[in-house]
């Protein structure tokens, strides 16, 4: 072999190293840039789950973190014409500060994102406005976000934390803070959407069940009218044939006294063959059981209209408890055969209410404490004063919700009981009628046990507005 062609396969094997050692460069970068891109996307679909905003920011900083370590990093976003806003930090503080645009925050705004070894030096006065004055190196890149150009500060306490690859890896991460953040944004206003919808929904079924609300208040107005007019008449007609029969068995004492033996006995046989004391007897009961019968239909009568008088959508000054006896009432005979009622109350003031929407609270809630209830149950009601408040409870101890139902009882259309027994508008509306009234109402259950649902609601001195 010459030496000219050892020369030459030297130089040949010199290439072939420097050809392997860039492609083994290029590899670890192909690594780098998996591992990075892997990063990315798990940050971004961490981002995405996320239900707020603030959610979000954190999500995108912890993966920035990952990528370029950081002790703390801030979001920045235009503000007025040569101003930012801080709109998001990682470690919450100085969230709204105002930084004015230095020359350079403007380079970075108009151009790469720079790497800054000791930040200290440049003394820009934001790292004051940042409550940032102890960190030394920093990081800076710009991004885009609904079509303004955002900043991006990173900063590290130590000294050289940051170099040259560290600003061009943090240029790719700011892709994906834009590309997430889009992303997210189309996803919210998707929710929004959804959430319109769906409060469009409930706004219409409300409406929808107030009007069915009114004509049956309408409806249950006029038949307790037209009971009521019946109910007077068979009222007077039995105290007139009570007092007529009372009056005939007078008669009858009368006429033993003045007939003589031999009619006397005639009387007498026919007195005992019609069983005429008995009837006596049996007229008395019965005429009781009548005008007991008649006592209760007017209570349920008068009740009811007192129930629908309540009828309108106006706010009034009253006992906002008044409504749970009228509710008792008209369900009195729902109630009597399957459990106790137990009540409680302490004397509260009058606040401003609406009346018959009230009272469809009541009796949503003990409506469904009956029907929870198996057999020989019982109701606590509550009402009292607390920390100026009108608290009421009602408490069965029925078959209870399952923990798992208790976050979506509120919800429309969501109920616990059996096709065909329940709209699961109830509790919705019950809930929208508490809000109306600036309360709260919320439950809590133990399956087999009972239900407590606890209503309190502020004493209004004054219709809300």
């Amino acid at each position: 072999m010459t030496i000219n062609n050892h020369q030459q396969l030297i130089e040949h094997n010199e290439r072939l190293i420097e050809k392997v050692a860039r492609l083994e460069r290029e590899v670890d970068s192909l690594r780098t840039q998996h591992a990075e891109s892997q990063v990315l996307l798990e940050g971004m679909s961490a981002s995405l789950q996320a239900s707020t905003i603030e959610e979000i920011y954190q999500s995108i900083f912890a993966t920035l973190n990952i990528q370029a370590s950081f002790d703390a990093a801030f979001l920045l976003t235009p503000d007025v014409p040569g101003t930012l806003i801080v709109a998001a930090a990682s470690t919450h503080q100085s969230v709204h500060q105002k930084l004015s645009v230095d020359p350079l925050l403007k380079s970075v705004l108009t151009g790469a994102a720079k790497a800054i070894i000791d930040i200290k030096l440049l003394k820009p006065t934001w790292l004051t406005t940042l409550d940032a004055t102890g960190y030394h190196s920093a990081l800076l890149a710009s991004f885009s976000y609904k079509s303004s150009v955002c900043l991006l500060i990173m900063l590290s306490e130590c000294k050289g934390a940051y170099l040259r690859q560290d600003a061009r890896a943090i240029s790719r991460i700011t892709g994906l803070v834009e590309q997430t953040l889009a992303q997210v944004e189309n996803r919210f206003i998707e929710l929004e959407a959804q959430q319109l919808r769906i409060e469009s929904e409930r706004v219409q079924n409300n409406l929808v069940q107030q009007e069915k609300m009114a004509s049956l208040g309408q409806l249950s107005a006029g038949i307790a009218h037209e009971i009521n007019n019946p109910i007077s008449f068979i009222g007077s007609n039995l105290q007139l044939m009570q007092q007529q029969v009372a009056d005939m068995f007078k008669v009858q004492e009368s006429l033993k006294e003045l007939l003589d033996p031999k009619a006397l006995s005639v009387l007498n046989n026919l007195t005992e063959q019609y069983q005429c004391d008995f009837l006596k007897d049996e007229f008395s009961e019965l005429f009781a059981d009548c005008n007991l019968g008649v006592e209760r239909v007017s209570h349920i009568v008068k009740s009811l209209k007192a129930y629908c008088q309540n009828n309108d959508s106006n706010w009034h000054l009253s006992d906002v408890c008044e409504g749970i006896g009228l509710t008792l009432k008209i369900l009195e005979n729902q109630i009597k055969n399957t459990c106790r009622i137990v009540e409680e109350h302490t004397e509260t003031p009058q606040s401003y209410c609406i009346n018959n929407e009230l009272n469809q609270v009541y009796l949503n809630l003990l409506v469904n404490a009956v029907q929870s209830i198996t057999d020989n149950g019982e109701i606590l009601i509550r009402s009292y004063c607390q920390e100026q408040k009108i608290v009421i409870e009602i408490h069965d101890n029925g078959i209870g919700i399952a923990h798992s139902q208790l976050d979506r009882i509120f919800d429309p259309f969501y109920t616990t009981k059996d096709v065909g027994k329940g709209t699961g508008l109830g509790l919705s509306i019950s809930q929208a009628i508490v809000k109306k009234h600036l309360g709260e109402i919320t439950v809590s259950s133990t399956v087999n046990q009972g239900t407590l649902f606890k209503i309190v609601l502020p004493i209004l001195t004054s219709p809300p507005p």
